[in-house]
This record gives structure tokens, sequence and C-alpha cells, in this order.
């Protein structure tokens, strides 16, 4: 049975196809008239919306999507192609256009690609095909519209081309003059010359035709003029239509040439297209979806709806997007009928159909109304009774149309099936049609089946009441404006209302009062019941809403204070740092006074007095820094010092002790211990530091330390009272130039004031010469540094410098 037409699927599938780039994406959208091309599996349908999902987040890379506006399919050229046909210009122009756009795919790059199947699909196209060199070969020979040969197309070509013009040019200087004569002499109809059949002619006076030598071509409609080529163009006529069927030789050779390059791709080039084809539809599918502000699709293997802020999205196409009503469906087990009721002209039929298209649209890829996370069950095939089935062709009433549409139900329902019935018992005697409704409800989901049926029977409305897997719901009713609301209320089994309605719709007074003194008591305590129920439902759904009101307002000053007081601390932070700026420019300030005079120190003892005040100027600007925090803002400052380790309480150092000093990538002797100060001697050189500066030493360093570490005020010893001293040689070869500097710099500093070595060697290899440059450089930086020179022969050359210290 066709259940498609009934559910308005055609509209979406041709709204959708609009959406598309290309004619093959275009084609792929309408193939999913047939159910056919659906996804088979609840996997597969989950793929079809994963590629959805990534698609709408590709849709603002024209990049992309701009090369393939228009492409028409190029099956046919391909086929021809692989056929051994010789492709014309505007053929291979179009293969151009479909080429340009492989290459821009292609092109992409993958790691700015957010999503994976995206990724995988331009990855599979990259390994089948590169666009560039048949795209050289068509940019060679089209023109930039692609639609006829270049003239420079060969060099042949060109050459032939330029003759052309140059005969053109000689012919039409010719006739220029031969116009003039003839002209003056009156034989001429008009005073210009014209082109018959690629040949030059003038247009003549047939009583003058006599006055002209030449050929006769043609005459005019009225046989007043005849059309005579001069015979002094004759020839150059001759070889004008020569270069042109040269021209045309050349052209039939060029094509045939391209054609033949062209072949051994055509498949490769259908491949790449079929891989853009799909993702055109996906897209087609993601643009759609921004109409309707669509979510992807959960897809279930149960019998679970969850749809949340939905509504038929074919809505969106007849009404101004603030006036759609929108409804929340949470259904499943145990739950196997939903049973919709209320008001006529209420929504229930669009709601029964919204819930067919969720159910399509799970298995197409396509997104759906509503807010994230929404979960639709796949179903393998889709059975409505919508709308009247009679027929005089058929000999078929409503009823037998019911009956008919009931029967092919019942021949091929599933477990995954879904059943949409609009109007359950209509057409028949209200009491036999109740039983046959429930007969026939049982019967399907008795076979596991899930149904959505409309009903105003009320006898199918108290179906619930004793089976849970039967679940009513009805469509709001407001009873102010005496119309729908559109809202869906589960639970509570709702009026039909249809004297109210025809009320609405001007039904005459007299005629509703009538029709309200038929009404039996029975029918009037039903119906007074279904009130109560409605008040309760309706009253439970104003609290509902107050609740959320309430939670939007709570939300809201929550947001608002939260900002407030993000105002707040970013005031208070850039007031801080602002006195901390003012604190480092000033310590900043300090340094370079310090560096500078550093640089300008020329003795090693300079030196030393110099960087032993840097670590000094460091400490201070800390403390200041520390000292400005407790000030603006000491709930920040209280708690940096809840969760600084106090260092002191897990290290305590004593003068003399050895410790390591890992900023210098050295060790040192401590002198003295004043709080969190700590005076320490590295060598020759003494300076301040902050216990978290330094380090306890193992024992093997603390040994090693003694026989190399100066006792203050000592002198620098012979090498032989150093048997820790620094190696005589450096070698920075294989390094990376940074790693390079840096080593060097901490080796030329350790030797310098260990006072072991007054020279050391630096082997630096040639390579690019990048090392031995940083090396000179750094050379002449450092105020320590005497002298230095290539190795020279036997010392490495121009591989190695040879640097001297100098003495204190």
């Amino acid at each position: 049975m066709n259940s498609l037409g009934s559910l308005d699927w055609e509209k979406l599938v041709e709204y959708a196809s609009e959406q598309a780039r290309t004619e093959p994406g275009f084609e792929r959208i309408e193939a999913l008239f047939d159910p056919a091309n659906w996804a088979s599996s609840p996997s597969s349908a989950q793929m079809l919306q994963a590629e959805t999902q990534e698609a709408i987040g590709l849709l603002d890379r024209e990049a992309l999507w701009g090369p393939l506006t228009d492409l028409a399919s190029p099956t046919e050229l391909l086929e021809s192609l692989a056929k051994g046909a010789v492709l014309a210009p505007a053929q291979l122009g179009h293969l151009r256009r479909w080429l340009a756009a492989i290459d821009a795919w292609v092109s992409t790059s993958k790691d700015s690609i957010p999503g994976e199947l995206f990724r995988k699909a331009i990855t599979a196209m990259s390994f089948l095909i590169d666009p560039r060199e048949p795209l050289k070969t068509l940019d060679r020979i089209l023109s930039a519209d692609g639609t006829e040969l270049s003239e420079n197309a060969s060099t042949k070509y060109a050459a032939i081309h330029q003759e052309i013009r140059e005969l053109k040019r000689q012919i039409s200087s010719q006739m220029e003059r031969i116009v003039q004569k003839y002209t003056a002499s009156g034989a001429l109809q008009d005073a210009v010359s014209d082109v018959h059949d690629g040949r030059y002619v003038i247009p003549v006076k047939v009583n003058e035709q006599t006055e002209v030598d030449g050929i006769i071509f043609g005459t005019s409609a009225t046989r007043q003029t005849v059309f005579i080529e001069p015979a002094e163009i004759s020839p150059m006529n001759n070889r004008l239509r020569t270069k042109q069927n040269e021209l045309a030789q050349e052209a039939w050779e060029i094509l045939d040439r391209v054609s033949r390059t062209l072949r051994p791709f055509s498949e490769r080039i259908e491949g790449a297209v079929d891989i853009i084809a799909a993702w055109d539809a996906t897209s087609a599918k993601a643009r759609l979806s921004r109409v309707y502000d669509g979510k992807t699709l959960l897809v279930g293997d149960g019998p679970q709806f969850i749809l949340r802020n939905s509504a038929n999205p074919l809505l969106w196409w007849s009404l101004p997007a603030d006036q759609i009503s929108r409804n929340d469906l949470d259904w499943g087990e145990p739950v196997r009928t939903l049973l919709l009721t209320g008001p006529n002209t209420g929504g229930k039929t669009v709601l029964l159909k919204m819930l067919g298209l969720a159910g399509i649209c799970a298995r197409t890829g396509f997104a759906f109304p509503g807010d994230e996370d929404q979960l639709v069950p796949f179903f393998d095939a889709f059975f409505v009774d919508v709308g009247d089935s009679q027929s005089i062709e058929t000999h078929l009433s409503s009823f037998s149309g019911h009956i008919e549409r009931f029967k092919n139900i019942l021949n091929r329902v599933t477990s995954q099936s879904l059943v949409l019935l609009d109007e359950l018992n209509s057409a028949t005697d209200p009491t036999e049609g109740a039983a046959l409704g429930r007969a026939f409800l049982e019967t399907v989901m008795a076979r596991g089946a899930l149904i959505v049926g409309t009903t105003h029977d009320p006898q199918l409305k108290a179906l619930a009441l004793d089976d849970e897997r039967i679940l009513n719901a009805s469509m709001a009713f407001d009873e102010k404006s005496k119309s729908p609301s559109y809202r869906l209320i589960f639970g509570v089994p709702g009026r039909s209302r249809a004297l109210e309605t025809a009320e609405r719709l001007g039904m005459p007074a007299e005629v509703l009062d009538l029709a309200r003194s038929y009404l039996t008591s029975e029918h009037n305590k039903f119906e007074s019941m279904l009130a109560r129920l409605e008040r309760d439902a309706n009253e439970l759904e104003s609290a509902r809403k107050e609740a959320n009101r309430l939670r939007d307002d709570a939300e809201r000053l929550k947001r608002e204070w939260t900002e407030r007081t993000e105002k707040n601390v970013s005031e208070l932070l850039e007031r801080t740092r602002g006195k901390l700026r003012h604190i480092l420019d000033a310590a900043q300030d300090d340094v370079r006074a310090k560096v500078k005079k550093l640089e300008e120190s020329r003795s090693r003892k300079e030196v030393d007095q110099t960087r032993g005040t840097l670590n000094d100027a460091y400490t201070d600007a800390a403390e200041r820094i520390e000292s400005a925090l407790r000030e603006e803002a000491p709930d920040i400052a209280a708690t940096l010092a809840a969760v600084k380790p106090e260092r002191s309480a897990v290290k305590e150092f004593r003068a003399g002790e050895t410790v390591r000093v890992p900023k210098f990538k050295n060790l040192a002797q401590v002198l003295e211990v004043n709080g969190q100060k700590v005076r320490i001697q590295m060598g020759a050189l003494q300076m301040n530091v902050t216990l978290d500066d330094i380090e306890k030493a193992n024992d093997l360093e603390t040994k090693a330390a003694g026989a190399t570490q100066p006792r203050a005020g000592a002198k620098r010893t012979n090498l032989i009272d150093r048997p820790n001293a620094p190696d005589e040689r450096i070698d920075l070869r294989g390094k990376r130039f940074d790693e390079a500097m840096s080593e060097l710099e901490a080796y030329l500093d350790v030797a310098f004031r260990s006072g072991a070595r007054g020279i050391v060697t630096i082997v630096h290899g040639v390579g690019t010469g990048a090392i031995r440059e940083g090396t000179r450089t750094l050379l002449k930086r450092l105020p320590y540094i005497k002298e230095y020179r290539d190795g020279g022969a036997g010392g490495g050359g121009a591989g190695a410098t040879i640097v001297e210290f100098e003495q204190s």
C-alpha cells in the first residue's frame, strides 16, 4: 500500500531536492521517494544521521559547496569517453568543472575538517584520483568559459588563427575599396559587404549585375538583389576557406588527443562524482534542517519515541515559525498504542503524520524539528490509513476502503512496523465499529508493532483504563477562545467538542440547541467526566509551566548575579593587574640596568658582583607583587598562601650545606639562611636566592661538590686540584640550534666560574654553519671571553672553535 503520499513525504523530499547543488545530488534526494533507497538497519540509519550532523557543521564552507553549483550529471559524457568518443569543447568544459570541484575537495586540509566521516570521504577521493593533471590538460586547451577551444590550444592552432585573422583583414580592406567603387557607380543596393556561406559578397541590384565581375552566390527574398563575390576577392576567399578547414582539422586532432588522455580517468572521475553527489545530497538535507532548526535523530532498535519541543516539519512552509505549536512526546514500553483524542480540527492528524515523518526521517538521514537527543525507533515499514478510500471505479465504500487497508496491514505488519490510523472506527455502526477497532488494535499489538491512532469513539478512549499497552493523549482546547490550542496532553482522553467546533465554524444556534437536546444522559456524564479530567490536566500543565517559569527566573537571576560578580572581579583584577604591571615594569628597568652593567663589565669579579644583584632584584619584585596582592585582593592572596607549600617546613637548609640550583643547573654551598632568603656561593659567585630556588642535593652530588666547590675567597687552583672540573671540550654536533646554544652557554659559564680551565674547545662541525655562527655570536656577547679562534690544523679546523677565558 502506498502510505507515503498520505504522510506528505513527497513534499519534504521535494523541498530537500531544491537544496541540492548538483544534478546527481538532486537525483539522490529524489530517489528517497522509494523506500528501497532508505537505510536497511538501525546502524546504517544512524550513519546517515551522523553524516547529516557533520554536513550541518560544514554548510558555511563555501569553498566546498560553491564549485558544485548547477553541475549537471557527467555520467553520459564519461560513458561516451570510456567507449572511445571524441568529446566536444563544451563537453570537456563540463568535465573541467567537475574536476575543479574534485580538486577543491581533495585540496581541503583534512586537519581543518571536524567530521570524521567527511574526512574519510575526502581521503578516499584523494586516493581515487589526483585531478591536477587532467585539469592542467584541459586548462591548456579550453577557453576561460569552457565552451570552445582556446586559440593557444596548440602552436599550429594558434598559427592558423593568426593566418585567418590576417586574411580576413586583407579581405575586409579590399572589400571596402570594392564597395566604394560600385557605390559610386550606383550598382549596389546597400553600401556594405556581407558574408554568405563563409564567403565575402556585395549586394548588387538585379539590373546592375552585369556591371560586376564575379560569381553570384544568392539572391534576396524580394529578388531585387543578387549577392556577388567579386572576382578579385575569390582567390582570397578560397585561401580563407582552406585555412578554416585546416583549423577544423587541427581542432579535431586536439580534441581527439585530449579525449584519449582523459579516457583512463573516466572511471575514477565517476567514482569521485559519486562521493560528491552523496555528500551534496547530505548537505541538501542539512540545509533543509536550517529552515525548521532541525536536529539529527538517534535511531533506536526499541519502541521508544522521544521528541522534545517538536512539530511537523511541513508546518514551516505554511505558518510563521512563531505561530507553530510544539509538543513533547516521550513514550515506550509497555505502551504499544497511542490514542490521540480531542476536538475536531485540533491537530490530531497533523501530529499523527508528524510521527510517521519522524520515523521516515530517521531512516533517510533527515534532521527533525526539536531539541537535541531525540530518539526515534527504526521502523521497517509504515502503514497509514488516512483519509477516505471510497472509489466509484473500484466500487469501494468508505468502510470497504478501511477494511482493505486493515487486511493489507494484517498481511504485512511485523514487530518493527509503525501503523498510523486516522479516525479509527468511522464510516460504520459505532458499537460494531468500536468492537472491530479494538480487535484490530489487539491483533496488531500482539504482533509487536507500534500504533498511533486518532479517534472520537468513547469506547476506544476507555480502552486505556484496562490495558497498559494503550496510552491516551489529547489535544488541548482553550476554553476562553473556544478553539484548539494544538498542545498535546498525555494520559487524558479529550472531548471531541463537535458542537463547539460547529459553533465556531458558524453553525446556526437553533441547530446546535436542537442537537444538544438529543444528547443522552450517559453521553453527558461521560463528557462531564472528561471535562473534569481536562481541567485537572490543564491545571497540572499550568503548574508545570509556572514551575518552568520559576526555574527560568532562577536561572536568569543566577546568570545576572554571575555576570555582576564577574564584572566586579574583573574590575578588581584590572586594578591589581595595573599595580602588578607597574611593579614588573620597575623590576624590568632594574634588571635592564644591571644587564647593561653586566655587558659593560670586563673582569670576572665585576661579572660575579653584577650577577649576584640580579637575583636580589627578582626577589624584591616578587615581594612587592605579594604585597600588592595582599592589599588589593586579600582573598586571592590568602588562597595562594593556603595552597603554597611551606618550603621551610618541608626543607630546612643550614650553612655549609650543598644544594642544587635548578635554574642555573648547578650546585652551590649555603652561606647563610635568613627566613625565606638564602645566601649561596656557586663557584666564585655569591648571590641571594629564595627557598623556592634551591633543592636538597643527594649524597653523590654533595660528595662531588666537596671536591669542586671553592671556599669563599679562594683563588683559582690548577687542574690537578679539580678532579670533577668540566671537560676541556664540548661537542654540539647533531643538536638542534636552540638546544646547542643553551647547553653551550651553561658549559662556558660553569667552565669559567670553576677556574679549572683557561682554554676550552667547542666542536660544532661545519654543516650549514648555523651552530658555528651562533657560537661566535654568543662568544662576542659574553664579557669573560678573552679571545677565540678556529681549531686550525689538528684542532678541528673550521669545525671547532678554541676559546680563552679572561683571568681575574
